[in-house]
Order: structure tokens, then sequence, then C-alpha cells
């Protein structure tokens, strides 16, 4: 036992469950059973498919990681688990190869109780029998309920009020198994007969072996053999939509959500390897979560009024919920709400240019594009949180430029009261969302680029750093692909901009000089709350852009640039890794608060630390760590060239 002694043992686990229901006598015998053992960081304890444990381990201090291996050599992340928590006893009582692997987070103390021991207290004891008899389906369960679970540990989602049990859904659970399938050659009229028969609206062509290879709707039918006038002979393959979006029948079903709101598609092929084994549909899962994103990307599209689309964030917001609740990672739900930002941009710009032509203003004189800025460029915008863009026309002679402007100015005008009809707020004073300052010819917006590449100081950098996120949500015109090609010809020209730029990203640092408290807010509205946004995300955002930037790269999403730097061999992956963990950590629990926030007042990602839980405040602190790291890496690299 070392240094510990039995006193301070006995006083530790009598504040362990089960180990608190034990007679004093009882207990002092097995704290004279138990050894302690120190794990650096990293070591993995348990490896998965191997030797069952030897021991019943209870951490004193410290944490670890439970995961489960997936197929795709993922590991799925079960719990993490810290003080007065145990593991081990699934593999030990099982006496099977270990099923999860066990790696320490942080060095990590911890009480072993041997093998024999251990048993003989759970088949002896009906409080031990009775705790780890459940820890085992607790266990089990958890592999089904994984991303639940942690998202909830992680987010502090448990407000949300969503039906917990749907996140154990496997694809497998939901999709249709008897899958109406035919051959290639099949004429459109033996599969329109088929269809009839079985009383569906779809069926899937496969090879001889059984491999996908599309699908024909009802609304194939329609539009590519009807209206087309091919004739009922036609072979399916002339007329099917292919069918390339395929998922696992073990894959969770919010990862079938997440990839048909991805790539807009409303059924997955569920293939077990080459062979077609069912399908699954949006109609299947909102059947099952009362909600879908791919739905609520499908009535955006529809809606031909304002007051309509102004309705769709909130939808959408429960949309978020539920993904948040079945465990969505970070990039998948950004990308499923970047989506939708788009789709709900370009619905209301051609809602805007309706009205303008029937209040007889006319079409757009020339042709134009609507660049998203920050975080909208990145896709990384939280639900209704400003939405900050650019309108760039085309270039007119000067004695057109003033009536030209001035529509575009009012066009702009009404998309941003329609923004805020649809409750995006903006923040205040904020440049990228004045529709003057926003509204410009090509021309215009590229001396303005210019400008700040040839001389802008980090002061005034710090007000624009968005600019270099942008990214067409509509366009009529190339500008985008030319601004990228001037813009690295002027890098080259001025070096001495992304020293400048680096100069005004160092000026949010992480708050990791704390030792009890985080440094939080101390004066004005939201004194004592902590800002996920300055505190965590900027800094790596400000950091992924310079790399990004350097490099050439014209990524804009933030863990595509890193993944994108990383490759190019600026980060190591493991530090990389940590990068992409601590990011997506931050970005979840930063979609959770503005959630909870955005009640119809405006939305934050501001939390009060006192709000959080052991394991999100070990996460947080361990974030802050590796994001500073990264930001120093940042300013070594390239703060020596502000003055080139």
């Amino acid at each position: 036992m070392g240094e510990f002694p039995l006193p301070r043992i006995k006083d530790f686990l009598k504040t362990v469950v089960p180990f608190d229901a034990l007679e004093d006598e009882e207990l002092e015998r097995v704290v004279g059973l138990m050894e302690l053992a120190y794990f650096p960081r990293g070591q993995v304890i348990i490896q998965a498919g191997e030797s069952p444990s030897k021991n019943l381990y209870v951490i004193m201090n410290g944490s670890v990681r439970v995961t489960l291996p997936r197929e795709t050599g993922e590991e799925l992340l079960v719990d993490v688990r810290g003080e007065g928590d145990t593991f081990g006893s699934l593999s030990l009582l099982q006496g099977e190869l270990a099923l999860f692997t066990v790696q320490a987070q942080e060095d990590l103390l911890s009480f072993m109780l041997p093998d024999a021991p251990f048993r003989e207290l759970v088949e002896g004891n009906p409080v031990f029998r009775r705790h780890f008899s459940f820890g085992l389906s607790r266990n089990i369960e958890a592999v089904r309920r994984a991303a639940d679970r942690h998202t909830m540990q992680m987010t502090g989602t448990e407000s949300l009020g969503l039906d917990a049990a749907l996140t154990g859904s496997r694809v497998s659970e939901l999709m249709s198994k008897e899958v109406l399938t035919c051959l290639p050659a099949t004429p459109v009229k033996a599969a329109a007969r088929l269809m009839t028969q079985r009383r569906v609206g779809s069926i899937i062509i496969t090879e001889p072996g059984g491999a996908p290879l599309g699908i024909l709707t009802d609304t194939d039918l329609r539009v590519r053999v009807l209206a087309a006038g091919a004739s009922a002979e036609t072979s399916v393959a002339e007329v099917m939509s292919p069918f390339v979006k395929t998922i696992a029948p073990n894959a969770f079903a919010f990862e079938a959500m997440i990839e048909m709101a991805r790539h807009g598609v409303h059924h997955l092929a569920v293939v077990d390897g080459p062979r077609l084994v069912g399908v699954i549909s949006d109609h299947d899962l909102t059947m099952v979560t009362g909600s879908s994103p791919v739905g609520v990307m499908k009535e955006v599209s529809k809606v031909s009024k304002l007051e309509d689309l102004a309705a769709m964030p909130r939808r959408m917001k429960r949309v978020m919920e539920t993904l948040l609740r079945l465990g969505g990672s970070a990039e998948y739900m950004q990308d499923v709400l970047g989506e939708f930002n788009d789709r709900l941009i370009l619905r209301l710009l051609k809602i805007t240019q309706r009205t303008m032509e029937h209040q007889g203003k006319g079409r757009a004189p020339v042709q134009f594009s609507w660049l998203a800025l920050g975080g909208a460029g990145r896709r990384e915008q939280a639900l209704t949180m400003s939405q900050d863009y650019a309108v760039v026309y085309a270039n007119v002679p000067p004695e057109r430029e003033a009536a030209v402007r001035s529509w575009f100015l009012e066009f702009t005008t009404g998309i941003s009261q329609g923004l805020e009809a649809c409750g995006f707020f903006c923040r205040p004073g904020a440049v990228m969302t004045d529709p003057h300052a926003c509204c410009r010819s090509e021309s215009q917006w590229e001396e303005a680029f210019m400008a700040w590449v040839s001389s802008a100081e980090p002061e005034a950098l710090t007000q624009v750093m968005g600019y270099f996120d942008l990214r067409a949500v509509y366009a009529e015109t190339a500008f985008v692909e030319t601004l990228w090609e001037k813009l690295f010809a002027a890098f080259d020209q001025h070096r001495g901009f992304l020293g400048r730029l680096g100069l005004a990203a160092s000026q949010l640092r992480p708050p990791v000089g704390f030792l009890r408290e985080f440094v939080v807010d101390t004066e004005g509205q939201y004194s004592d709350e902590l800002n996920l946004d300055e505190a965590a995300l900027d800094p790596v955002v400000q950091a992924a852009r310079i790399m990004a930037l350097d490099q050439r790269l014209r990524q804009t999403n933030t863990l595509e640039r890193l993944g994108a730097v990383t490759r190019l061999g600026l980060l190591k992956e493991d530090f990389s890794e940590d990068l992409r963990e601590a990011y997506g950590f931050v970005t979840l629990l930063r979609i959770a608060r503005i959630l909870e926030n955005n009640n119809g007042h405006r939305p934050s990602a501001l939390l009060d630390p006192a709000s959080l839980n052991r394991v999100q405040r070990k996460m947080l602190k361990e974030s802050f760590s590796v994001i500073s790291r990264l930001q120093d890496f940042a300013l070594q690299r390239y703060s020596g060239e502000s003055g080139a």
C-alpha cells in the first residue's frame, strides 16, 4: 500500500458504491487485499479482444476512457469514469475476452482488488451481486446507447427532454427488410407492376450478385418515363436514379439521419458487405424520432412565403436537439446545420427577388453572388446566430453604378429583414451584417481584400478575419475562384500579412491559467460566465485559418483545414487528433448551450462554470490546454513574418 494508510483507504471506500454497504470488519479485510497502482496518461489498462481483467479497479484519482472498437477501426466512446468509479468487472466476471478498451485519460491512481476476493464478494454479498449484475447489463446497454450517454455527460443535455430510448435504435431495427428488387434489364412496365402489387413507392435495381445499383421511384416513373414519353419497354437501368449511398445494418439510427441530410437523399441502401439486406428511408426515421433533417430541408425548398420560412428554424431546432441526444458528432451536426442554413438562404433569395419583382422593381440588373462569411462561411454557425454575408455584383460602367447598387442595397436589406423574421440575431455593431458595407461590386470587393492583405494592421484585421472564410452559397459568377487566385498571389507579395493576421489572432487566449476556477468575464451583463467561442473555439479557428492560407488551401471549415494541414505535415497526427477531439467537445457543449438558451432570447454560447459536472470540467480544462498549444505553435511559426 505504500504511503497510503489503511484508515485513509477505508474512509475513501466508504464513499464508493457498493463498498459503502460493507460492515467495518469486512471492509477492513477487503482493504487489506487491495493494491495501489499508478497508470500514466495514455496507458491502456484493459485491451478489447485480449485476456479478461484480473482485478476490479477502483479509481482514487484521475479518469479513464472506456471505448468499444468498431469495424471501421475507430473507437466508439462508451464512458468516461473518474474518482469513485470502478472498471474491469465485466470481463472479470464473464471470464471472456475483454469487450471494452480502458485507457488512462489522465494520470491515474487506482486501487486493485484481485479476481478471487472480488468474486467472493459478488457471490456472497447480495448488494455486490445486484450492483455488479446491473453493471454488466449497464455496460452492454452502453454499447447501444453510447452516443447518447456520452453526449449527455459531455454536454449536459439532460434538460432537453427528448426520449433517450431513441438512442439505441440501429438501422437493422428500423429498415425495411423485404426489399423489392429487380435486375437492370427489367422493363419499366414490369417494375411498375411489381411496385403496384407490393404497394410500395420504389424498387431497388441490383446486380445479379445482389449489390445495389440504383433506385426507381414513383417520381422517376412520372418524370422520366411518362412525362418524357419513354417506352414502357425501356429498361429500368436507363431511367433509375443512381443509388450509391449505403449504410451498414449495425450503424446507429442517428448516423442514417445525418447521412440522408448530408447527401440530400430520402433512402439509404443497407448493405452487409456487397449484399443488399434492406432499405431505410427518412420516413422510417421520422416514425421513430418524430422529425427528420431531410424532411425539414425538403420543406424549406418548397416554401413560398416568408412567414412559412420563418417557422423552419424552430422545426430545425427540434431536429438539432434530437441529433444532440442521439450522439451526433460535432462534424456531422455542423454539416447538417450548415446545409439547412444554406437552403434557407437560397429560399430567402428567391422569395425576396420575387417580392421585388411584384413591387415593380424588376429582377437583378446584373449577375451576382451571395457569399457566406465567418461562421456561416466555415459551416460552423449555430442555429439562428448571426449570418455574416457579402453580396458581390458584376462590374458595370460608372454611369450605371448608382442604379445597380441601389437595387442590390434594397435587395440585401430585404434579406436582412427576412433573416430577422426567421429569428436570426445579429451581433451589435457587426460590420458583416450591414447591407451598405456588405454590398459591393466585384472590383470594389477585390480592392478591399487587397488593401487588407497589403497594409491592414492587426487591430483592423481583427474586424475582417472572417472575410477570409468566404464561401459562395449562390453564385452566378466565378468571383470566388478568381478572388482566391488573386489572394494567393498577393500573399506571395505581402508575406507580412500572415504575421499580422497571427498577431491579430493572438489577442484571445484560452483560460489555462486557472487553478480551481475557470477564468470568466468579471464585468458587464454576462459577468461570471465563460464565453466558449472566445475561450476555446476562436483560437482554433484563427490558427487553422492562418495555416490554411499559408498553404494556399481553399477549405474554410476548421476541421477540414486542420485535416489538410496535418496531411501536409504542419501538425503531427497525434496532436491533430487531440485538437479535433478538443474542438469537437467544445463545439457540442456550445451547441447544447445555444439550444437551451434559444427560447426567444438572443442565443449565446455563454455558460456558468459552476453548472459543469466533473467530467465536463476535466474535459474542458484538457481542451483549453491543447488549444493553447496550437496557438503557441501558430504564433511561433508566423510571428517573425509580420514585418516582411
